[in-house]
């Protein structure tokens, strides 16, 4: 981390902007589960793209160096904004991902797992378990999306909330099995806690739903069953402290999101069909759906020891991901970024990075492609938005829809 550049402080008024045009707004929308009338009213707005053009303002008037904000009554708020930046960031321990205000949000629904883990030797210990699980063959799960794909309309409209609930069998038949499938009481419970976790520290716990959520979903792990993620988390070793069965909420919560890059691809690629469609362009088309619409607005460190910008622990460094995913690779829609190499442009953090990157992303990316691609196979779909370059900076997926026919054979 030697080439990192030291923080520049920046003014009253533009700290009240970024509270106003970035902060704001973020909250506004929901971090940990999307708010359907504020995402609606910050789309309407140009909310996304007010903060994206004020980064760039702020960049272009104080340099490549990372953003000092002082906030009155705590530690302060670095943004970085330079990709060199952001990889030593999301690259060295001394910024933990488990964050305070993390730990406030998610401890709602998932207080052991590695996300919000604060010792270092745990979460590296959590950490493997969560790869050797999720990095287990995904190829048995195309049969699983094939079929929830199949219930998705050949003809008329298909709409977010058929294509949410479609992807939420997928969810449950991935990680729990076959017979979680129509368990929505689970899902329901997940994003009730969800929902309080948007407040993070401002809200109680709801230890009722909570150990209701919990007993649940233990009775679907008991069962392991075969071809599930839990089926392969019964045969893993941990230490009881790992908690293992506390590691399960993260994984329903996270592969949520990739419904709603799946959805938006879908858009994406009914725009901009591939010249030669296959596996890896429809993984593409995902990686610049969460490229261009990320589907977590700001990733956040907390300073825990010795770094090279001299900040203090308890400092928060905040990575908007809206601004550093277009910083060098712009606004348009590049699948070739993801493509052969992708070339010397930088495509941001879709899946963030580091040692603290998205252990499933693989898993999310493959099950996703699979379902862009029964759904394109049999039907041509044209979108309710139209999408030309340059991308526009929000995508709201609650009001997108697909006109849907049956595809030219």
């Amino acid at each position: 981390m030697s080439t990192i550049t030291r923080p520049c402080p920046v003014t009253p008024a533009q700290a009240l902007a970024l509270g106003g045009l970035l902060a704001l707004p973020t909250l506004a929308q929901g971090v940990v589960v999307r708010r359907p009338l504020m995402v609606r009213l910050t789309t309407l707005t140009g909310a996304d793209r007010r903060a994206i053009a004020l980064l760039r303002r702020l960049r272009a008037a104080h340099g490549d160096g990372p953003l000092l904000v002082r906030v009155p009554g705590r530690a302060p708020v670095v943004l970085p904004l330079a990709p060199h930046d952001v990889r030593a960031v999301l690259e060295d321990r001394a910024f933990t991902p488990a964050s305070r205000e993390k730990r406030g949000a998610l401890g709602h629904f998932e207080p052991d797992a590695v996300l919000i883990t604060p010792e270092p030797e745990l979460r590296d210990r959590r950490r493997e378990l969560n790869e050797r699980v999720l990095g287990a063959d995904a190829a048995p799960f195309a049969r699983v999306v094939a079929e929830e794909a199949a219930t998705l309309p050949r003809h008329g409209t298909l709409t977010w909330p058929r294509f949410h609930a479609a992807h939420g069998r997928i969810v449950r038949r991935v990680v729990l099995g076959d017979g979680a499938r129509d368990d929505v009481t689970l899902t329901r419970q997940l994003d009730r806690l969800r929902g309080d976790a948007n407040w993070s520290y401002l809200r109680g716990r709801r230890t009722d739903v909570h150990n209701a959520f919990r007993r649940r979903l233990a009775g679907h792990l008991a069962r392991a069953e075969p071809g599930s993620l839990a089926g392969v988390l019964a045969r893993v070793h941990a230490g009881s402290d790992v908690h293992a069965e506390g590691q399960v909420p993260h994984w329903l919560f996270a592969f949520d999101a990739g419904a709603i890059a799946a959805y938006r691809a879908l858009a994406l690629l009914a725009t901009r069909p591939p010249a030669r469609p296959g596996h890896e362009e429809l993984r593409a088309a995902v990686l610049e759906s969460v490229r261009l619409w990320p589907t977590t607005l700001a990733i956040l460190r907390d300073v825990t020891g010795p770094n090279p910008w001299g900040l203090s622990e308890g400092a928060t460094v905040v990575i908007y991901s809206p601004y550093v995913n277009r910083a060098e690779a712009g606004d348009a829609y590049r699948p070739e970024l993801w493509l052969d190499g992708g070339g010397d442009t930088w495509g941001g953090v879709p899946f963030s990075a580091g040692f603290a990157a998205c252990a499933g992303a693989e898993l999310v990316r493959f099950t996703s492609a699979c379902l862009l691609d029964a759904i394109l196979r049999e039907r041509s779909v044209t979108p309710s938005v139209g999408l030309e370059d340059p991308m526009p900076a929000a995508l709201d997926h609650f009001t997108l829809s697909f006109a849907v026919k049956a595809a030219d054979r």
